[in-house]
């Protein structure tokens, strides 16, 4: 991954081009994937990270991190074959010197807009020094408007920095609007333009949506991603972005036995996170359901940083009356986003929200019979890790499955693990709709693990494959939903390699 490889095709498992950098410029960017590597027991970043760890106390230091940067060649195993890791990021540390800061004055940054509600988009942005009028200016046909924004911050890790929110005016639906942010004496954003929601059940053309999760940034190749998403966008716009839990993976010092420590959580990695995402988070709303890695610190970044629909709130000092979970509606789909995190079994408040939004679904199934389930863990994979948690008889299928077939659940959408894998529709781990690429009328969700997004691949597979598992691998990427009528939806896993489809799937509804 963001390792140096020599440039001979004789000494490297793969050959890369690859710009040359400077010590100084060996940050602390690259120390968080190292300190992130010792969770993947097992793997051959892994067994690299032993190798570098000379003093054997299971944490890699700025001067073991140098020694093994100035070596001439890459690590071999005793047998003399390459173990350095075969895939890797052209020119990150030569794009990323430490003392160019992540924030900059008064100057918006980490612009990303949400959805309000059904019918009303947000817009979050951030600035190192705190303005005296942050606002969001919004233009449409022959008007204007100016809506003052709400101010926030934390200081977590001695992060300083100010965060401001603003819901834009309510227009009409589908209609496109311009809009900057800022501060009339601190300065203002670029024009940005984007597209109001789509009404409830109306549909004039296919409905893009982008769906990932397990992202981050330089943990390899989650900026590759986003790249891969902008370009794909130029010919087919997206309408929406599902980020389905594990956004910037900021959390650190994760040693072999599995410790963690709270206030390792690098708060930096979170700008970089949200200035990754601003080019697609300026322009189509970027939807932000939880996951084990927001989890530190009372889950304050995440808290403070983004913004869900209804009911989700978040107040890290006071998290006995937080909500992760919500829902909403897109058109002809609804949504409905659940924690994995949170307790829900039978009588957890989680559980009896879940009981609520799905019943409402039925109601409007005629106008919106898309109904698609978000969680971050799987309820079924064939990865080897958690393997208990995540297969027939697991907690998490068993007391969410049933309400899954109660209310007829299309799709299941989730990461967690670093992989892709395609689910054919099953109950209880028997497959009741086995198909190659068209599942028509299934009798129970499609579930779709796309875990894939950018972090690192570490995928050790059950044999033999169980029949429910259709389709996996844990090449990088990401997935593009596209509904284009009330019947018909069609599912593409795209690959950052090939930039291709390397799976799809249609449900089809007759």
């Amino acid at each position: 991954s963001l390792f140096r490889q020599a440039a001979s095709p004789k000494h490297c498992c793969t050959t890369v081009q690859y710009s040359t950098y400077t010590m100084s410029q060996l940050t602390s960017r690259m120390l968080l994937v190292l300190q992130i590597a010792f969770a993947a027991n097992g793997s051959e970043l892994n067994q690299l990270i032993h190798r570098l760890d000379t003093d054997g106390n299971n944490y890699l230091s700025c001067q073991e991190a140098r020694e093994w940067m100035q070596a001439s060649q890459p690590l071999h195993d005793a047998a003399g074959a390459c173990t350095t890791p075969s895939h890797y990021i052209p020119d990150i540390l030569a794009k990323t010197d430490e003392s160019e800061p992540v924030l900059n004055g008064t100057q918006p940054v980490e612009i990303h807009t949400s959805l309000a509600n059904d019918t009303q988009l947000s817009v979050i942005w951030v600035t190192q020094e705190a303005v005296a009028t942050p606002q969001l200016q919004t233009w449409y046909a022959s008007t204007s408007s100016i809506v003052a924004a709400s101010i926030r911050t934390y200081h977590i890790g001695g992060w300083q920095g100010f965060i401001y929110e603003a819901n834009f005016p309510t227009q009409s639906p589908s209609v496109t609007i311009s809009y900057r942010v800022g501060d009339p004496r601190g300065g203002w954003s670029q024009n940005h333009t984007i597209h109001t929601p789509p009404s409830a059940g109306s549909l004039d053309r296919p409905l893009v949506i982008a769906t990932y999760g397990d992202m981050g940034t330089y943990i390899p190749l989650g900026y590759r991603v986003c790249e891969q998403i902008a370009n794909d966008s130029k010919t087919m716009p997206l309408d929406l972005i599902i980020h389905q839990g594990d956004l910037a993976y900021a959390s650190t010092a994760v040693t072999l036995q599995g410790e963690q420590a709270e206030d390792e959580e690098l708060q930096f990695v979170w700008d970089m996170f949200l200035q990754q995402i601003q080019p697609l988070a300026t322009v189509v709303p970027y939807v932000t359901p939880v996951g084990n890695h927001e989890k530190f610190n009372n889950w304050s970044a995440y808290a403070t940083r983004f913004r869900n629909p209804a009911p989700w709130h978040i107040d890290p000092s006071n998290l006995e009356q937080a909500v992760f979970w919500f829902s909403f509606t897109f058109a002809n789909v609804q949504v409905v986003s659940m924690s994995t995190e949170h307790a829900y079994t039978p009588g957890s408040a989680q559980h009896t929200w879940l009981l609520q939004a799905l019943n409402a679904t039925r109601a409007t199934r005629a106008t919106q019979p898309w109904l698609v389930l978000i969680g971050h863990r799987p309820m079924y994979s064939s990865d080897q890790a958690e393997w208990t948690q995540h297969s027939p008889g697991a907690p998490f299928q068993q007391h969410i499955e049933p309400l899954m077939l109660e209310y007829g659940v299309d799709l299941y959408l989730c990461g967690h693990m670093h992989m892709y894998e395609r689910i054919h529709p099953v109950v209880n781990g028997t497959v009741v709709s086995n198909a190659t690429t068209v599942y028509r009328n299934p009798s129970a969700a499609v579930q779709v693990v796309q875990g894939n997004a950018g972090v690192f691949e570490d995928v050790e597979y059950i044999t033999p494959k169980p029949a429910w598992s259709a389709v996996r691998h844990g090449r990088i990427g990401y997935g593009r939903m596209q509904v284009f009528n009330n019947t018909h939806l069609l599912y593409e896993a795209r690959e950052l390699a090939t930039e291709e489809t390397e799976d799809f799937f249609w449900i089809v509804k007759d």
